[in-house]
């Protein structure tokens, strides 16, 4: 599989929450961030542009972002997701 790199402002940290995701088997949501055009670490906040339409829609989805928001948390330490309208 191609990683695609996202523009973004810690590449550690965006890592850290792939690997997070991946250890584990989140493939779901590790899928979809993957292919997300750009996030930003500001603070206590991570900031997400998804990569389609269809992503966003998932992340935006109450249950999903709570799951992200708590990988997000363990790995990061950030305590909100937000989620970009394309």
């Amino acid at each position: 599989m191609s990683e695609v790199n996202p523009h973004g402002n810690n590449p550690e940290q965006w890592t850290k929450l792939l690997e997070l995701l991946d250890e584990k088997l989140q493939l779901g949501l590790l899928d979809k961030l993957r292919r997300v055009n750009a996030y930003h670490f500001e603070s206590s906040t991570l900031i997400i542009e998804p990569g389609s339409s269809e992503d966003e829609t998932y992340l935006k989805k109450a249950a999903t972002n709570q799951q992200l928001i708590v990988f997000a948390q363990d790995a990061t330490g950030v305590t909100e997701v937000q989620i970009k309208s394309r």
